[in-house]
């Protein structure tokens, strides 16, 4: 008599903790955008995605192209989002970003961008909403590198994050 109340409190526990389970399970959207600013004012940018979260967004971004990263013109106008949604500043001088390379991996993407700061600035002013309009809860990091250190900023809207320079 003892296992029936038993299994049906085990039963209520396992109902209970599913929908738990599956929100532990997803990942949430995230970017990684990492910054280096080199020897001379030399700056770039790479913008790091996960494919599983970035193709899917393609439907928002590319609406008139296929939602592939295999379609050019879904990652021509994926290029101009991000020059949209992610912007650089040295010392209040805005900085022209490149496009570099696309990589393209099975699980992640990666777009790299470069630049050229002039002078010696104190700080860099950077502004990701990469992904924001499409996935409410994103959450952008930016990694920053200069001469050795290595400081790392998160971004969940339309804030300019401030990395100050050695």
């Amino acid at each position: 008599m003892m296992r029936r109340p038993a299994s049906r409190l085990l039963a209520a526990a396992v109902l209970a903790l599913a929908p738990v389970h599956e929100a532990v399970a997803h990942r949430g959207h995230d970017a990684m955008s990492v910054v280096t600013l080199g020897a001379g004012g030399t700056l770039t940018v790479s913008h790091r995605f996960e494919a599983h979260d970035l193709e899917p967004a393609l439907a928002s971004i590319a609406p008139d192209a296929q939602a592939s990263l295999d379609d050019p013109e879904a990652v021509a106008a994926l290029k101009a989002y991000l020059a949209r949604r992610f912007a650089i500043e040295a010392g209040g001088s805005p900085v022209p970003l490149s496009f570099r390379n696309l990589e393209i991996g099975a699980q992640q993407v990666r777009l790299d961008y470069s630049g050229q700061v002039k002078g010696k600035p104190k700080v860099l002013s950077i502004r990701s909403s990469i992904l924001r309009d499409v996935y409410p809860h994103q959450v952008n990091q930016v990694m920053v590198r200069v001469a050795g250190t290595v400081r790392t900023l998160r971004s969940t809207g339309d804030e300019v994050l401030s990395a100050p320079l050695p």
